[in-house]
């Protein structure tokens, strides 16, 4: 693939740099290698379908991934099943390691692609959960009506998420779910992109 075919944001690029500056090595390694994992797991389904890569693009909302080709509603929610699949397996493979040879890095590495991988199939865009909901809505009713009911229920998931994670901040359990919950809230309605193009993160 040609350098062209690769984006990054300005934002992702601030993003990059912050958890960089936080974190250190072995925490960013047990986000990038689940992270690695779940793209992996998009890139093989869609080729796995016939379907080509067009383009990598590293947005504020994740690695985003444009593919072109035909397929049906169900190969378009397999590819999206497929990055949370192989974060699933990678979890328990992780875990399982982890517990064999007493390692912590492994341990925190299978719990945040066990989350990542949750996450993701939550049906709210610009979750690949999201995309299942429409793919394999949108064969039982029009266009509009699969839109409709996608920014519906990736409205409420974010407000819902938004609730529980206020909840736990009061218990003392930290803002990491709110901020999520703000950030999912931050794209609903706005992914039309999402609709027109065959794109996924």
């Amino acid at each position: 693939m040609s350098r062209e075919h690769f984006g990054i944001s300005a934002a992702a690029i601030l993003l990059a740099a912050l958890i960089y500056f936080v974190a250190d090595v072995d925490k960013i390694l047990a986000l990038l290698i689940p992270a690695l994992f779940h793209e992996l797991g998009h890139v093989f389904t869609l080729r796995l379908l016939g379907l080509r890569i067009s383009g990598f693009r590293a947005e504020l909302k994740g690695l985003c991934i444009g593919y072109s080709g035909y397929t049906g509603a169900l190969g378009h929610a397999l590819a999206a099943a497929a990055g949370p699949l192989w974060g699933l397996i990678y979890a328990m493979a992780a875990s399982l390691l982890a517990q064999r040879l007493a390692c912590q890095w492994l341990e925190l590495s299978a719990g945040v692609s066990l989350l990542l991988s949750l996450f993701n199939l939550l049906p709210a865009l610009p979750l690949d959960g999201g995309r299942i909901l429409y793919a394999l809505s949108s064969p039982f009713m029009s266009e509009a009506s699969a839109r409709r009911l996608v920014d519906i229920s990736s409205l409420v998931v974010g407000l819902m998420l938004l609730a529980l994670g206020t909840y736990l901040m009061l218990r003392g359990f930290g803002a990491a779910m709110d901020l999520a919950a703000i950030w999912l809230l931050a794209y609903t309605g706005t992914e039309r992109r999402a609709f027109r193009s065959r794109e996924m993160i």
